[in-house]
């Protein structure tokens, strides 16, 4: 807990949202800490033509004294300033500023007697508002769009696929192997670099060169320089470039086997083995079931925040948030850099985001919205998990087995404050978010995927489907990397 400031402060109301905070001074609130700032400095200071700890306390004071009392001042105007203000739960815009009346402090002069400061403070205003006098607001719930069901099944085939050997590899191969390091006479380098693979030549992203490399390959067939560059190397076996750069040259490719996916039938077995805890025996309830599985966050996030940005505008269409006009002048002119003509150019940008900001801490504040350390660091976990290991966040032996790695990579993000605030931030958005679709007039409307698309204009459709690309292939690029990750849990 801080200590009780000694500085006697008043607050002289000047307008329905202004006021001016009077900081009276006395050389008792400063004298004494500059003192022993001096003594410390006698004890410590190397100052030539002296010993150490037998500095003059005049000639100090002469070489110090005046920067001291005024570095102690502002320390002390601006604790006191600060205290005040939190002490009496003062809903001040921005921060204060100095009033036109104040008077410099002149160190020789003022010394022996009291000084005044002066601080205008902005106050933000007291709101309500009845929701139930809002008209219904459009909620998006998003649903999967049959394409996207279609999708899903057929991904779930060919995660269940079965694998058939076949004698040598064609177009539609899947190739495993071991990628491994030769010395000089070509034989396997003692403690070289060795690494299982997997390839499917279906794969679009697989360069075309190597493809044609292992069309017709056999098992226990060895290539050369399956890998023409280092970027491919880097890219395809996912090690570190420079790694790469000093082994794509010596490394050879060992066939172990060539595969056919055999993909399961649409019928109860499948629908059995896929969800083994439902009792699914037909196609539809098998969609419905798959249905669930299609994550369809990214849209639901845009809506949910294409829903806040409504509800609040009409809030603030509905709620009168009076402000200071002439203090906010002032204050945006100080803390913008801004002349007179800039400053009435932005005010209305300045005065619509300021109510913005007062009318979500109004409801924040009517929502009873808390954040606890647990749910920070339950989202940093969900989102290192999300980020580095996507197919398992839902297996939970997997999770159990990483969670020492995830909990550190929290710790580290806990201790960051730019991220604290983000989580913090976006934690609050959320309930903030769900108390307004549980109090507001909703017409809810449920919307598949593609049919939401349709409906947003030219640039949000590109926001939306640029963020869904990159979620999938954040996905897609930590997969490779998660199936060899899981062999260091198992």
């Amino acid at each position: 807990m801080k200590p009780k400031l000694s500085m006697e402060i008043i607050k002289e109301d000047t307008g329905e949202l202004t006021a001016t905070l009077h900081l009276k001074l006395s050389k008792q609130d400063y004298l004494p800490q500059v003192e022993a700032e001096l003594k410390k400095l006698q004890r410590d200071a190397f100052i030539p033509g002296f010993r150490k700890g037998k500095v003059p306390m005049g000639h100090l004071k002469k070489l110090y004294g005046d920067s001291l009392i005024m570095e102690r001042i502002n320390k002390f105007v601006s604790e006191s300033l600060n205290q005040y203000i939190l002490e009496n739960q003062l809903p001040i815009i921005g921060y204060p500023i100095s009033n036109p009346q104040n008077k410099p402090f002149d160190v020789e002069f003022d010394q022996a007697d009291e000084h005044e400061f002066l601080f205008d403070i902005g106050l933000t205003p007291e709101i309500e508002t009845d929701f139930s006098e809002l008209q219904p607001i459009k909620y998006y719930l998003i649903t999967p769009s049959q394409t996207d069901i279609d999708r899903q099944i057929e991904e779930l085939r060919d995660q269940f696929a079965e694998l058939v050997e076949i004698e040598s590899a064609d177009e539609e191969a899947i190739i495993e192997g071991k990628v491994f390091e030769i010395d000089d006479l070509s034989s396997p380098k003692e403690n070289g670099y060795e690494q299982f693979i997997r390839l499917d030549l279906k794969d679009e992203a697989l360069p075309q060169q190597i493809k044609d490399k292992l069309l017709g390959i056999k098992k226990d067939q060895i290539i050369d320089f399956l890998f023409d560059s280092a970027e491919d190397l880097a890219r395809f076996i996912r090690i570190d470039f420079k790694k790469a750069q000093e082994i794509h040259l010596n490394l050879q490719f060992k066939v172990s086997g060539n595969f056919h996916k055999k993909l399961p039938e649409l019928n109860p077995d499948f629908f059995h083995q896929v969800f083994p805890e439902q009792n699914i025996e037909t196609l539809e309830a098998f969609r419905a079931e798959a249905a669930k599985k299609v994550h369809v966050d990214f849209l639901q996030n845009h809506s949910d925040k294409t829903f806040y940005l409504a509800i609040m505008q009409q809030l603030l269409n509905h709620v009168n948030i009076p402000l200071p006009e002439d203090f906010l002048k002032r204050w945006i002119a100080f803390h913008e850099n801004m002349n007179t003509e800039e400053v009435n150019k932005n005010l209305d940008k300045f005065v619509e985001s300021i109510r913005m900001e007062i009318l979500r801490n109004y409801l924040i504040n009517k929502a009873e919205i808390k954040i606890n350390e647990e749910e920070i660091r339950n989202y940093f976990a969900h989102e290192i998990i999300a980020a580095n290991f996507p197919y398992f966040q839902y297996n939970n032996d997997i999770i159990e087995k990483i969670t020492q790695v995830v909990n550190v990579a929290v710790d580290e993000a806990m201790q960051n404050e730019k991220d604290l605030e983000r989580a913090k931030n976006e934690l609050t958005d959320v309930k903030l978010i769900d108390f307004l679709k549980s109090n507001l007039p909703l017409e809810v409307i449920e919307i598949d995927t593609t049919t939401y698309i349709d409906s947003l204009s030219p640039k949000q459709e590109d926001k939306a489907l640029e963020e869904q690309a990159e979620e999938k292939t954040e996905i897609m690029d930590n997969n490779t990397e998660n199936q060899k990750t899981t062999d260091n849990y198992e």
